[in-house]
């Protein structure tokens, strides 16, 4: 079997497919418009035949969905089809070419560079004169199930420099990209991609046109090979196990030996494993091959389906004694079959099916094939409904199949394989008997193409296949479903889904698992690629109970996040799972494996074959919390809500508007803003304290409908504060608002927080919580059903915790409970910066927050270095107007804080420390603080360093709460001007580098000029505020926060660092539209508009002239 393609491959051939997908929509677009193709008439210029291309290419447009309206016609479907074809054919035409099989007849082989010169022979009748065209030709020949020679697509050519760059693009591919099984797979996973980040970054719900986009995802060969492993496998080990060894089967389960000693078993004592397979014997499938009947419903590019033939090739040449040419022939005609919404897909499954049956080692290469059982499931029919039933003549049984055709894919592009024609009528017109219908409606089409409607002939003739396909059953089913949340379906998926598939409906991969058992067979195996959110969210309990007691679950594993590849973090955590489509009457093991813990793919792929298999029974889990599913036995006594309370956090609607660091707003919390706990980080158990959050004053006046009020009840009490995410970090709750981010927990009695707090620290809790569910997200109602042994833990609280819990304190800067000492701090030398320029934080002012002892000995002994607070926020550098240079200043401070403890060695750790070993504080200064600053405070800067791009030039910290209009202007007139007067002097007295001091000086000069003007493109803009209310000139509203204050300091001509603007480093901070949308009554509703974006929209990068904001303003009075 060949191997996969490896990560710096894939890379190019991605880099390679998204390009070649821009130059060929290019290319399709302008040969579209050459020919008028969208008019509403042909343009005077083409000829006759160029009219009846037109023409054709109008009608295949509307087969594939290009509207018609009033004359003109829609092509952006025509585009995407032209782009497609063409590329894939000269890809293919490659692929053929370098396995030897580019066929110039049924015998001779031959290559590019053959096609070259074949094409330029001056006494050719092939009809072109370019090698890549012969090339594509022949390949058309050796796939008419691919690509249709007759369509009027491959009657277009592209212009010579689109159709150039496209040869050098694959002809820059590597030889072992073409060999590699997975590549096809690859290949059309990157060219959905750019289309899929568009879909996704519209935030519109997802239909026809956007759904095979977004819920393309290649399925990795380990996940392929370990369900068919423990499927087409484990039957064949058990019905042949003579011949077992002809098969890898690296991924085979066997099930674990029973043993009446648990705890044992628990401790891996007495683990062993049969020789059963794990995922059952299967004998309930046919015990001839040629009976046993595989589908994937969602195939795809062909993985599953192509591995399926590569595993039953050599089981059928050992069962049957056939050749593998025989072989192939006849998994192709009886065993593998498949259904795809996206017609591009069918082809590459279509030709990657094609390309392993020519290849496959021993076979004789290149031949016919048969016709493959592989159907477009996402086509409808486009002729009008009377015009197509009128062809059934007086046929009475003809007319109600064709009409039961029609109905049945009218749909068809946004349901795919969902649809049932079993559904649709009581006569038994599908089940069983399409065959018979099949000849009459093939009868009427040729008659219907004859009388010129080809395009919806053809298109009709591929929807009897697929009609034929989903009125079949089958022995084994196996894919990987399409992801797809309820909330982003389009309103017509969501009726179809909540009539047909209530239970399942909350996900269309749920759908997708009902549908595949409605195709099995009775002892049928569907097996899939699915989220694993649905074995415990409260949301699919009914499904989790109904496939409890209908079906057998045989196997189950459990990847967690970074089970694929191409996608990082925890966005797709998804299980493989095996079931039988057969009622229990007696208890069945459900055998299950997880791998969630590790990180890679190949870490996973290798626990998939050797972590130990847990056993559990399969009704046992219909009594679990929920009926929640858990490969762990749980052992269900009291849980969390025996003994305290769990709240959910509100909902800060409009985040970006109502939620600040608290480092962004006035030293002394106000009214306006509420203290915020939000969630807490790993490394420390007091952490969380980093936001600030609208008043509820606030939240009123502004009517601000979307912010929900969840959680009062824990407010001004204590306890525990735990995230809702990946591995449930924990803090104490200190009695503030807390956001949806998290969940506290209470008690009445403080020895149960106290307990509970025990059992966070050993990471006891988080796992009982795992254990029944293993969404990224948990739920309140998780926390409260999870397990809690209060007697244990409350021993070990009394142990550890004689005197109850410690007060609050933290050294953390980012914490608004940290004392505000520089000595004791994580930062020491930022947190003196920050107490220079007067920076002080809520725990220092806020005289009744609950703090330790020693917190609040730290916070008096602050009180001592008041003295060598800047008076108006303003720290230059250089020594300027008769202060010293902030390096000295900030020694100064330093000794103080230190006291006698203070020397030259801890100046220089401390340097040390901040990555500046060896240097001076002045170095530290200039090169490194304000890219550390913006880094400590998550590019939320409240001290910002404003320069003039010279190492040796003017260099000013400025405490940005201080920076009001009169500030900014002491900057540049007084602080500033002393510098350019300085430098003027330098020149005058032929300084060295005085001349270019001056010049950068003055530049700055000019930069901060602008900015304190404030005329567009150097302006504040604020979504949430009318015209009338947005400031004129440098008059920032600190409650507006850093990012949208800190743009004209940014957006000025840079001086130093790119996109810095005057700054020392540029924070990474941007300006991009904020997620989700206003409503009608917001000032800006309409903007989004200019932007091409839609209504509602919040738009942040936008300008607005000091003209139209003073009228605004006149306007008002």
């Amino acid at each position: 079997m060949n191997k996969s393609l490896d990560k710096k491959l894939r890379k190019q051939l991605e880099t390679a497919v998204i390009k070649a997908r821009n130059i060929a929509e290019t290319a399709a677009t302008q040969v579209l418009n050459r020919l008028s193709v969208g008019d509403n008439k042909a343009a005077e210029y083409l000829t006759d035949e160029q009219k009846k291309l037109r023409n054709r290419l109008r009608a295949h447009g509307r087969q594939l969905g290009d509207v018609l309206k009033g004359g003109e016609q829609e092509t952006k479907h025509l585009v995407v089809e032209i782009a497609y074809e063409h590329w894939h054919r000269m890809l293919f035409s490659r692929f053929l070419e370098q396995n030897n099989l580019l066929m110039y007849d049924k015998h001779t082989p031959i290559s590019l560079d053959d096609c070259q010169e074949l094409s330029q022979e001056t006494d050719s009748s092939l009809g072109t004169t370019d090698g890549w065209e012969l090339a594509a030709k022949l390949a058309s020949k050796m796939l008419p199930q691919i690509f249709r020679i007759d369509s009027p697509v491959f009657e277009l050519k592209f212009a010579p420099e689109h159709q150039q760059e496209l040869e050098k693009i694959i002809s820059n591919l590597q030889e072992e990209t073409f060999q590699a099984q997975d590549s096809l797979g690859w290949v059309y996973q990157y060219w959905q991609t750019q289309k899929k980040e568009e879909v996704n970054k519209s935030g519109n719900k997802i239909g026809a046109d956007e759904l095979s986009a977004v819920t393309q995802l290649f399925t990795e060969p380990y996940m392929v090979s370990f369900l068919l492993d423990n499927s087409l496998g484990a039957w064949w080990v058990t019905n042949y196990p003579q011949y077992k060894d002809v098969l890898p089967l690296e991924y085979l389960r066997y099930a674990p030996e029973q043993s009446d000693d648990e705890e044992a078993q628990e401790n891996n004592k007495e683990y062993k494993e049969t020789d059963i397979p794990a995922a059952g014997t299967f004998d309930g499938w046919p015990k001839s091959l040629s009976e046993l009947k595989m589908l994937d419903p969602c195939c795809g590019s062909g993985h599953f389906l192509v591995a399926t033939m590569l595993m039953l090739v050599p089981m059928r040449m050992k069962a049957e004694d056939l050749t593998a040419d025989e072989a192939i022939e006849k998994i192709l005609a009886q065993n593998i079959h498949g259904l795809e919404l996206d017609q591009r897909c069918v082809e590459i499954a279509a030709f990657a099916v094609a390309l392993e049956a020519w290849r496959y080692p021993g076979c004789s290469g290149y031949r016919e094939l048969p016709s493959m059982n592989i159907a477009w499931v996402g086509q409808s029919i486009k002729a009008k409904k009377d015009d197509w039933l009128s062809l059934a003549g007086d046929d009475a049984r003809l007319y109600k199949g064709m009409e039961v055709l029609y109905d049945t894919f009218k749909d068809a592009p946004l349901l795919g394989s969902l649809i049932d024609p079993s559904k649709t009528v009581t006569e038994d017109l599908f089940h069983g008997g399409f065959n018979e219908l099949q000849p009459l409606l093939n009868q009427a089409l040729e008659q219907f193409e004859a009388e010129g409607n080809k395009e919806a002939t053809i298109a009709a003739k591929g929807l009897t296949l697929a009609a034929d396909l989903l009125s079949q059953k089958y022995e084994l089913i196996v894919t990987n479903v399409p992801y797809l949340s309820r909330s982003k379906q389009c309103e017509k998926l969501q009726i179809y889904t909540e009539q047909n598939y209530f239970n399942a409906k909350n996900d269309i991969a749920n759908v997708f698992l009902e549908r595949c058992l409605e195709l099995n067979t009775v002892n049928g195996v569907s097996q899939m690629v699915i989220p694993q959110n649905w074995l415990f969210l409260p949301s699919y309990k009914l499904q989790r109970k109904s496939l409890l007691q209908k079906v057998s679950w045989n196997l189950l594993a459990r990847l967690g996040s970074g089970a694929f590849d191409t996608i990082s973090g925890e966005v797709v955590n998804v299980i493989l799972l095996s079931l039988t489509n057969i009622s229990l009457d007696i208890s069945q093991e459900l055998v299950g494996i997880d791998t969630s813990s590790s990180k890679t793919v190949p870490e996973k792929a290798d626990e998939l074959k050797n972590n130990r298999l847990l056993s559990v029974d399969q009704k046992l889990q219909l009594q679990n919390p929920g009926i929640k599913i858990s490969l762990e036995k749980l052992q269900i006594e009291t849980t969390l809500s025996d003994y305290a309370n769990v709240h959910y956090g509100s909902k800060p609607g409009q985040t970006t508007r109502v939620t600040r660091r608290f480092w962004e707003i006035s030293n002394t919390l106000n009214k306006f803003w509420m203290l915020m706990e939000s969630s807490p980080s790993l490394q420390n158990t007091l952490s969380g304290k980093t936001e600030v959050c609208y008043s509820l004053d606030t939240i009123k006046n502004f009517n601000i409908k979307e912010f929900g009020v969840r959680g009062s009840a824990a407010w001004g009490e204590f306890g525990i504060i735990i995230s809702k995410m990946s591995k449930l970090p924990y803090s104490f709750y200190l009695g503030e608002f807390f956001d949806d981010n998290t969940c506290v927990i209470t008690s009445t009695l403080e020895e149960s927080i106290i307990a509970i707090f025990c059992a966070m620290i050993e990471n006891k809790f988080q796992e009982s919580v795992r254990l029944i569910n293993q969404k990224v997200s948990v739920t309140k109602e998780t926390l409260e059903n999870t397990p809690f042994d209060l007697e244990y833990w409350t021993k070990i609280a009394q142990v550890n915790y004689p005197n109850g819990l410690p007060k609050p304190y933290s050294d953390d800067p980012t914490q608004w409970i940290f004392h505000g000492h520089p000595v004791k701090s994580e930062s020491p030398l930022q947190v003196a910066i920050a107490r220079l320029l007067g920076y002080r934080w809520p725990a220092d002012i806020d005289t009744e927050m609950e703090l330790s002892d020693e917190a609040r000995e730290l916070i008096k002994q602050s009180q001592t270095l008041s003295s060598h607070i800047d008076d108006d926020g303003i720290a230059c550098l250089p020594p300027i107007r008769g202060e010293k240079a902030a390096n000295e200043r900030l020694e100064a401070l330093l000794m103080d804080a230190y006291g006698s403890e203070w020397n030259t060695s801890l100046r220089n750790q401390l340097l040390e420390d901040a990555k500046c070993k060896g240097k001076s504080l002045d170095f530290w200064l200039r090169e490194k603080f304000f890219e550390q600053h913006c880094k400590l405070f998550q590019n939320r800067p409240f001290i910002w360093q404003i320069w003039d791009g010279l190492k040796d030039g003017f260099s000013a910290l400025v405490n940005y709460h201080q920076l009001n209009r009169q500030n900014l202007e002491r900057l540049i007139y007084t602080y500033l001007g002393d510098w350019i007067r300085t430098q003027e002097h330098g020149v005058k007295e032929e300084i060295d580098g005085a001349v270019i001091r001056l010049q950068a000086a003055e530049t700055l000069k000019t930069h901060l000029e602008t900015i304190l003007k404030g005329e567009a493109p150097y302006d504040i803009f604020v979504r949430w505020k009318p015209l009338n209310e947005q400031v004129i000139g440098w008059n920032p509203d600190i409650n507006d926060g850093v990012r949208l204050n800190i743009r004209p300091f940014m957006t000025v001509p840079d001086v130093g660092k790119k996109d810095a603007g005057i700054l020392r480093f540029r924070p990474n901070i941007h300006w991009k539209k904020d997620r989700s949308k206003d409503g009608e009554s917001a000032p800006w509703y309409k903007l989004g508009l200019e932007y091409g974006e839609s209504e509602g929209s919040r738009i942040n990068d936008h300008h607005l002239s000091l003209k139209d904001k003073q009228q605004a303003i006149e306007d008002l009075e």
